[in-house]
């Protein structure tokens, strides 16, 4: 899971094998039926038939949790009006045993069971769902089906095939990789998907929106981009070629692993003006993802922010927690999770590829991901530098431990870039993480999982004593890391230098803004040639932005909207002065800020930090 918080990243897998044809049988297959053209009240109604139940007591059970958004969410809040039925039709008695779990008696007699859904991005309940985890009910215009949310299991028969039967609206077209049975299209009204097991429908999702896709095959893999854009100010023909860009170097990177046929991409565009989310981003799956991203992003935006830094990350789940993965995730609880120590590979590592192959494939800079490696070190400062990082994996879902969870992709991506940096030079260039990666794939892959108290051990095994020892002081251990070690390994050095910024944070996402105690947002000391041109002066308070309220509510949008300024732009600001209201003019300029910078330093070729920067980054 990769997640967007007030315009800086502050962001799964979910354990199955491929999706592949199953058998039908009747005494065994949980059929489900969904009805999306009839919705009440904003819900839409469900049933399940488990066909012949042979115990006594049954308990249905709809996931408190799903893998990659290490929150509980308990999706059974979502659920009304369960109801039983035997064969005769009499209604039987329910019994709620939690938020989650109904129990039927009796079980003998039970024909099927009912109830009702509501959805979770418009529901005025508290809640902790992430949207990209989320589900939308908008009755003719999109459903957004993450299927936890709407189907849930018979416990002790998860492993039970599922054939879901979907009715809905003709103007409404599917997109999803579980597999559609419904194949010619020639009655748009009913889908029939079908699945080996739980897990393949919770792994799954699922969105109906009118047509606005394109669909291209790349380096083997079928790609499918889905998007609905409720206002039409977007289309996925627009995105087409960004996303080919990306696509393709992600698999010229991943090359020799064994990753997907087909990836699905569900872009759900919401309208800001609508829902007031600070939170956005997107879930990865088997072979899709689920996205959210604001409307009124411009295509530049959606670009490097969506495609090249959100769905980027979510792609290379592929390698982990799919391919490499531990048993408490392959053999998940949806309602009583035991969790994985190892965050630091499947997002640390994940992160880290979603950076590093930009720079191997030459979609940025050296100078660039240097940068961004640089952000994620300022960012990390603001949690416990000294937790150690297996720990807080296992124990996530602690609320000491969960307020940390962001740090997995700022210091878990460092992680995977130190442990980058000494497989290089231990090995003298040859050996990176991307060939750990691929050697630990081939070791275990989907359907092997390892032993979560092993793996670090046989990662060592598989490597060098340099490895055990980070992993001991840095990962299970509690000593932060110095990072100027490794930069100075490769011939990066800290200096000062004026470098590109943005209007209200700088290139390391710290801000030229800060709030008073009247809770007024003022300018700092700290300030970028773009405010100097503009007459911005210590102490400024600003009240508005090219017209708009500019408050701590509106702050996160507008400063997201600012990011894509371009030279010539007209740019107002009406601010406070010692008192008085005075407004300020002028057009928006490329600006720059003085800071503590990381530098590249000019080396020869042949000179050793040149040799293992390059292996490091181009290798």
């Amino acid at each position: 899971m990769r997640k967007i918080f007030l315009a800086i990243v502050a962001i799964a897998f979910l354990a199955s094998c491929s999706t592949s044809k199953v058998a039908t049988n009747k005494k065994q297959l949980i059929e489900v039926g969904i009805d999306l053209n009839t919705v009440v009240d904003d819900k839409v109604k469900v049933e399940v038939n488990p066909q012949k139940i042979k115990e006594e007591s049954v308990v249905y059970q709809i996931p408190a949790i799903v893998p990659g958004t290490y929150v509980m969410s308990n999706y059974g809040k979502f659920i009304s009006d369960f109801k039983a039925y035997d064969y005769k039709g009499n209604e039987m008695t329910v019994v709620k045993v939690d938020d989650n779990s109904w129990q039927v008696n009796n079980a003998k007699k039970l024909d099927k069971i009912s109830y009702w859904v509501d959805d979770t991005f418009d529901s005025k309940q508290k809640h902790k769902i992430y949207v990209m985890a989320g589900t939308n009910i908008e009755e003719g215009k999109n459903f957004f089906l993450n299927l936890p949310g709407f189907v849930g299991y018979f416990k002790g028969k998860k492993e039970l095939p599922y054939e879901i039967s979907i009715a809905h609206p003709s103007n409404l077209y599917e997109t999803s990789s579980l597999i559609n049975k419904n194949t010619t299209k020639e009655d748009n009204t009913k889908d029939v998907f079908v699945a080996s097991r739980y897990d393949e429908i919770s792994d799954n999702p699922i969105m109906y929106a009118p047509l606005n896709n394109v669909s291209f095959t790349m380096n083997g893999i079928e790609v499918n981009f889905a998007v609905y854009s409720p206002n039409g100010v977007h289309s996925a023909k627009d995105m087409e070629a960004d996303l080919k860009k990306m696509v393709k170097a992600q698999t010229t990177f991943l090359e020799g692993f064994k990753t997907t046929n087909e990836y699905n991409i569900l872009l759900y565009l919401f309208d800001p003006k609508v829902y007031k989310w600070n939170s956005f981003g997107a879930l990865e799956h088997l072979s899709s993802t689920t996205v959210v991203y604001p409307e009124n992003y411009s295509k530049k935006q959606l670009a490097n922010g969506m495609i090249n830094g959100t769905v980027s990350h979510e792609f290379f789940h592929i390698v982990t927690p799919l391919s490499v993965h531990s048993e408490q995730i392959h053999s998940f609880d949806f309602n009583k999770p035991n969790m994985s120590k190892h965050l630091w590979m499947y997002e640390g590592v994940t992160e880290y590829f979603a950076n590093l192959f930009q720079v191997n494939q030459g979609l940025i800079t050296e100078q660039e991901f240097i940068n961004e490696m640089k952000s994620k070190i300022t960012t990390s400062m603001n949690f416990d530098d000294a937790m150690s990082f297996t720990e807080m994996s296992k124990n996530i879902l602690k609320p000491v431990y969960a307020k940390n969870y962001s740090n997995v992709y700022m210091k878990g991506a460092l992680i995977g870039m130190c442990l980058d940096i000494i497989l290089r030079e231990e090995s003298k260039g040859t050996y990176g993480v991307r060939n750990l990666m691929l050697d630990l794939s081939k070791k275990y892959g989907a359907k092997k999982a390892f032993k979560d108290d092993e793996i670090i051990a046989e990662i060592v095994k598989m490597t060098y004593p340099a490895v055990g020892d980070f992993f001991a002081k840095h990962v299970q251990g509690s000593t932060p890391i110095n990072y100027n070690d490794f930069w100075a390994k490769t011939g990066i050095v800290n200096k000062v230098a004026e470098v590109d910024s943005r209007y209200f944070i700088d290139a390391s996402n710290q801000p030229f803004i800060s709030v008073n105690k009247k809770r007024e947002i003022f300018f700092t000391k700290r300030t970028n040639t773009g405010l100097v041109a503009l007459g911005v002066k210590e102490g400024d308070i600003l009240k508005k932005v090219n017209g708009e309220d500019f408050n701590l509510q509106t702050a996160n949008n507008i400063i997201v909207k600012s990011f894509g300024w371009q030279p010539g732009d007209k740019i107002t600001l009406d601010i406070v002065r010692d008192g008085k209201a005075i407004t300020l003019s002028g057009d928006a300029i490329s600006p720059k800020a003085k800071q503590k910078t990381l530098v590249i330093e000019d080396l020869p070729a042949d000179n050793p930090k040149a040799k293992l920067r390059t292996a490091w980054l181009k290798g």
